[in-house]
């Protein structure tokens, strides 16, 4: 699965994963280098990579993206996902389990650099770039995240009419998934006009 930083790929992966029968590899490319991938514990049963665009060097990407079927993962909100990004950053917390774990700042407490934001779009273009390369000539399903959480069940069982024979051989498997992350980020940014500025350019 390719995507962008937070742009719901947790979630939607483990999702899959559970109607699927298919195993998580977290981020295990974040910390390996995929010529590694044999020697990965999920790899010898039927799974889902998590691929954020930036896991692989530029100079890889053809390479990775052509070894494998894929689905990719877009964030029409980017605004918000922007700042989950930044957020996350503060608080360290990547995901919640449990409801009593909700990552806590008080308003006014974080900002985003103008530097974090050009990476953030950069990244965001490089996405559709590649998309377009590896994706789209190959009329892989391109899946937008708010779909998936206005019809979750829907989104996912419609990806068993995909070419991907694979499906539905997995020993059933059940991940958890994660909960939504509970934060006002007008609230929390003490520069949250500027950043909408920054998206309006």
């Amino acid at each position: 699965m390719i995507s962008t930083s937070r742009s719901g790929c947790t979630v939607f992966r483990r999702a899959i994963c559970n109607t699927y029968g298919m195993a998580d590899s977290n981020s295990w490319l974040k910390k390996n280098d995929y010529g590694l991938i044999e020697d990965a514990a999920f790899s010898n049963q039927p799974h889902i990579l998590k691929i954020l665009i930036h896991y692989v060097p530029e100079s890889n990407l053809g390479f990775v993206l052509n070894d494998m079927p894929k689905i990719w993962l877009w964030r029409e909100d980017r605004v918000r996902q922007f700042l989950s990004h930044i957020a996350r950053l503060h608080t360290k917390i990547n995901h919640v389990y449990n409801e009593d774990n909700q990552p806590q700042l008080d308003d006014k407490s974080i900002s985003a650099t103008r530097n974090q934001f050009d990476v953030f779009m950069y990244r965001q273009k490089l996405f559709w770039k590649v998309w377009k390369a590896y994706g789209f000539l190959k009329n892989e399903p391109l899946i937008k995240f708010e779909d998936f959480l206005e019809k979750p069940n829907e989104v996912v069982e419609n990806l068993q009419d995909w070419y991907w024979a694979q499906f539905r051989f997995g020993v059933p498997i059940r991940v958890p998934l994660p909960h939504k992350i509970n934060l006002d980020y007008k609230d929390k940014f003490e520069n949250y006009d500027k950043i909408l500025g920054w998206f309006n350019e």
